[in-house]
């Protein structure tokens, strides 16, 4: 007989644990830009860029307002430690009470480097005591943003440019640190508050203005642009 030979059957090789992988931890993104191609503009995180940014721009402005009257057409340099720029205006009888001007219908401004202003009426320079030709359109911004989400009023279109549209009453008194002689004249004339619109690209730049008051019943009106952004320019004072 021959003996049947059972083969035992080898164990079963183990099956290898697959050793884990580690999941990458997320790491923080670089802050969001203050737009999205094609998004809308957070103004928040653009004014916070445009502090962080001086930058220089022309100004186009109209003042309206029974008598009063002024065309300025100025190239400031704005958001800087200090705000300078070369400044024209074309103002009607009266204007120069409300706009710090010359009176003579045509005076030109020039703010320097170091904060000193000087005014040509005629053939000569003077220095001004005015310290604020230029107005802190930065701090008005943070203004309309400081009332909360009503002032939000979302995207717009100016003339091409996406800009995101801020409008509300503000309280005279937000004006005293922006435009400390302007502030002055509109509190002894009475004026408590006023109707405050603006308009910033994703930069934080003010791209329009446009400011609304009444003195004595009177409506008065400041609006107008700034355009040809670019980076800042030296100003020196007049030869």
């Amino acid at each position: 007989m021959t003996a049947s030979v059972t083969a035992e059957a080898a164990p079963p090789t183990p099956t290898p644990t697959p050793t884990p992988t580690a999941t990458p931890t997320p790491t923080a993104s670089a802050a969001p830009a203050a737009t999205t191609a094609g998004g809308p503009i957070d103004p928040e995180k653009a004014l916070a860029l445009a502090e962080k940014t001086p930058y220089a721009a022309t100004q186009d402005f109209k003042t309206e307002g029974g008598a009063l009257g002024a065309v300025t057409k100025a190239r400031v340099n704005l958001n800087g430690p200090v705000r300078s720029g070369r400044i024209t205006e074309s103002m009607s009888a009266g204007g120069s009470e409300v706009l710090g001007g010359g009176g003579d219908g045509g005076p030109t401004a020039i703010v320097t480097d170091d904060g000193t202003n000087y005014i040509k009426s005629g053939s000569g320079w003077r220095t001004s005591p005015l310290g604020d030709r230029i107005a802190d359109y930065h701090g008005y911004a943070k203004a309309l943003l400081a009332l909360g989400p009503s002032a939000r009023k979302g995207m717009e279109d100016c003339e091409g440019t996406p800009c995101f549209h801020l409008s509300g009453t503000v309280d005279l008194e937000r004006m005293k640190a922006v435009e400390p002689e302007q502030y002055k004249i509109l509190k002894g004339k009475g004026v408590v508050n006023f109707q405050l619109d603006q308009w910033i690209d994703a930069q934080g730049r003010t791209v329009r203005f446009d400011r609304k008051t009444e003195l004595k019943g009177v409506p008065l009106r400041t609006y107008g642009t700034f355009r040809d952004f670019g980076p800042v320019e030296k100003v020196t004072a007049p030869a």
